[in-house]
């Protein structure tokens, strides 16, 4: 008897807060309008010592992107030291020297191994997306990057004692761990933006995929050219692994989970995100219409050419650019530039992005293709000026500004998996993300059979391709893209929807009918119905938050 009352204490007590939470919703909603439209004002200045627990989310998941991107260039500044019969005479220090790896591998080998990384990143695309609506995606982002770094402090071993396979595997199984990066770090943004900062916030986090290699470059070329190549590895190695620590410690999966966010954020958060993330139990992906949605079709190409010209200059600018006779310092130093002014371009687009939003004249669609057109198609009239260069000075330049115009695009098209659906971004994202790493797998194959004659007729073929890729992609999201939410981004007609059960949450559980009813002022017009929870409903939420409860 005792057990049922306290049951019932507990019900009467969720009523209440039901009720008054609803009370609370239609007095903010009617107090004032402006909420939605300036949210900066209202949500920046809770109190003199408050900082947005939004933008500690995203500060943190751009220094993960910048640190294992940083990891990532580390191979490619390796592969100058073992390519080039003259990279003893390209050295700073007599320790260095003496340290360079002595295997023996070519152009191919060289570029199987990049290929095998993103083999493994484009296999474990799909398992990723759907892993990700099941497991907490802070969690999983911090993991698949923790565990590549693991992997990478064990490259050096591999690559100068333990031989070429044993070196294929640890690179196959770090593209296996980062290919849950990106729905990954989609997912955490779906909770943690709305869609007034959106444009702004995912622009920053995408950003420190290409301030990595402003990072990266430098350290590793410094640290071969002074020190010793295998440093270059352990240095990377490390600050992932304290960035870890960090957004352990820092980061909760929602707003609803942080016991350190302000009322007022999360209020800003939730009325702003609307009930597209809210999470049912009895709600299906649309794996159908989104695999066969144009849009989406547009928006992987434009995935697929990213990749092409991101791991085209990851894995080879330093051998290109060692092509016109720079140190392995210089060629560190070099490789960086191209990458700073696709960082501030990038975070440039951002701000130009919401700004044309806030003009009713133009609409979501337009902004996407606009930013998309302008940087893909000037980067690939980049990419063919680059045939006719043969000195150093300007192909730094014209490579600086094909990578400073891609930057543009991205709060074009890389944004533009939030328009399609907020629900499903991060299933948008490893869908994308499966097409894509399709060109991690053929760019270092294709690279390897121009460059095999080390000259710069090779690089000139290899820009050729390019650029036609990056054009084709262009003309294509130009036709097909779109900026508005797609049919099958909403739940389908005629189905009660139960929220799912989540311990961590502070607001209660809702369940919503999706029965349609006609209106009288508008005949023509259907809404949804929320229809309050009948007793039995309330019972089997409370049952469910029990066990879940015990589990614990």
């Amino acid at each position: 008897m005792s057990l049922e009352t306290s049951d019932k204490a507990d019900l009467d007590k969720r009523n209440q807060k039901m009720e008054s939470d609803v009370e609370l919703t239609e007095k903010s909603e009617s107090q004032s309008q402006n909420v939605s439209d300036s949210p900066a004002p209202s949500v920046c200045c809770f109190s003199d010592l408050y900082f947005p627990r939004r933008y500690i989310v995203t500060i943190l998941a751009t220094l993960g992107m910048v640190v294992v991107y940083c990891m990532r260039t580390n191979v490619g500044i390796t592969m100058i030291t073992i390519l080039d019969e003259e990279a003893h005479m390209k050295v700073g220090t007599q320790q260095a020297k003496w340290n360079l790896p002595t295997v023996e591998w070519n152009t191919r080998m060289a570029e199987l191994l990049h290929s095998l990384f993103y083999i493994g990143f484009f296999l474990s695309q799909l398992p990723s997306g759907y892993l990700t609506t099941k497991w907490p995606c802070n969690k999983t982002y911090g993991a698949c990057i923790l565990f590549s770094a693991c992997l990478n402090v064990l490259l050096p071993v591999s690559i100068e004692h333990l031989g070429y396979t044993i070196s294929c595997v640890i690179r196959f199984l770090q593209g296996v761990g980062e290919g849950f990066l990106y729905p990954a770090v989609y997912g955490v943004l779906r909770h943690w933006t709305t869609t007034n900062d959106r444009g702004r916030l995912v622009a920053a986090v995408l950003t420190g995929t290409y301030t990595g290699a402003i990072v990266g470059f430098p350290i590793s070329g410094i640290i071969t050219h002074y020190i010793s190549w295998e440093y270059v590895y352990y240095v990377s190695s490390g600050m992932c692994i304290l960035w870890y620590f960090a957004w352990l410690c820092f980061v909760f999966e929602k707003p609803s989970h942080d016991t350190s966010i302000s009322q007022s954020e999360f209020e800003y958060i939730i009325k702003n995100q609307g009930k597209y993330n809210i999470e049912y139990e009895n709600l299906k992906v649309p794996y159908r219409q989104i695999l066969t949605s144009l849009p989406v079709v547009s928006l992987s190409l434009c995935h697929f050419a990213r990749n092409w010209v991101i791991i085209l200059l990851l894995t080879n600018e330093p051998y290109y650019l060692s092509m016109f006779g720079f140190s392995v310092a210089e060629n560190g130093v070099y490789s960086s530039i191209p990458h700073v002014l696709l960082v501030l371009c990038t975070f440039t687009s951002g701000y130009i992005a919401d700004f044309l939003q806030l003009n009713p004249k133009y609409s979501t669609t337009f902004i996407r293709k606009l930013l998309t057109g302008i940087g893909f198609i000037a980067q690939a009239g980049c990419f063919f000026v680059l045939t006719f260069l043969q000195t150093g000075a300007p192909v730094l330049v014209v490579l600086s500004l094909a990578m400073g115009f891609f930057g543009l695009s991205v709060s074009g098209w890389q944004v533009n998996y939030y328009d399609l659906s907020s629900r499903y971004a991060n299933i948008i994202v490893s869908v994308s993300s499966s097409f894509a790493a399709l060109a991690g797998v053929i760019t270092p194959l294709v690279a390897g059979e121009f460059l095999s004659s080390n000259s710069l007729r090779g690089w000139n073929l290899t820009f050729y391709v390019t650029g036609a890729i990056v054009l084709f992609a262009a003309l294509v999201f130009l036709v097909f893209g779109s900026g508005e939410e797609q049919p099958w981004a909403n739940p389908p007609d005629g189905i009660v929807l139960i929220q799912k059960v989540d311990p961590l949450a502070r607001k209660p559980y809702t369940i919503e009918s999706n029965h349609k009813v006609p209106s009288k002022e508008e005949p023509s017009h259907k809404e949804n119905v929320f229809l309050d929870p009948t007793p039995e409903q309330i019972n089997k939420v409370v049952n469910r938050m029990s066990t879940a409860a015990k589990k614990d």
